[in-house]
Parts: structure tokens; sequence; C-alpha cells
């Protein structure tokens, strides 16, 4: 049930976001609690969450369209959800194994849920 619900969300932010399909190589959707900073690691078809500060919680959920390739690629990120901020803090590049890295840093008391869509062109 999750992960169909999931799916939607993912089909209603595909619509909403106005980006052609010839700009995007490809996005991945993650959510998950954040209590005040995180790192997400995406390498591949993988994300690996570090937390740096504040309450760890398990692991997000994400759906790839496609894995984030072992080349150069500039990668950006919306958030849909949450109310800190979120930055693309490293592009993939051959000297750190093609790994991009999203943080999410959220100051305010307390967790909260949020949703990205980290695409890359």
């Amino acid at each position: 049930m999750k992960r169909a619900l999931f799916a939607a969300i993912i089909t209603s932010l595909l619509l909403a976001t106005g980006l052609s399909q010839t700009q995007i190589a490809g996005r991945v959707f993650w959510k998950g609690m954040v209590d005040a900073k995180i790192q997400l690691s995406i390498k591949g078809d993988k994300i690996e969450t570090k937390t740096l500060a504040g309450k760890e919680y398990p692991e997000g959920i994400y759906s790839f369209t496609t894995p984030l390739p072992d080349s150069p690629v500039t990668v950006g990120v919306n958030k849909t959800e949450g109310r800190g901020k979120v930055a693309v803090v490293q592009q993939p590049t051959q000297e750190n194994n093609f790994t991009a890295i999203v943080e999410v840093a959220d100051d305010k008391g307390g967790a909260k849920e949020y949703q990205l869509e980290v695409f890359w062109q």
C-alpha cells in the first residue's frame, strides 16, 4: 500500500514539475524523516543516508526512474515536502566515483517528514 501511494505521489510530482523528459536524464524520489541534518549519498540506483546531527531515523524510501550514471551529469534537487533547506553539496565526478550528495538541514525543533525530487541532466 505504501509503495502504491508513493508511486501515485511520484506521478503527480512528474506532472507538477513542468520539466520535459528531454531536459531531465533521470530522477530519484526520496521520502524520509529528518531531525536536524542528514546527507543522502546517491550512486547508481542506491541511496545511503548519513545523520550528521539530531536523532537518527530509519532509511527513507526511494524510487529511481533511471540510475545515476557513471558519467558527469549536473544534479539538482527540489523539495516537495519539508520545512528546512535542501542543497546538492557534491556533484558526481570521476574523482568521487560518480557519487552525488544532497544535504537536508532542518533547524526547527523536532523531526519532520521530507520528500525530495533529485534529478540529473
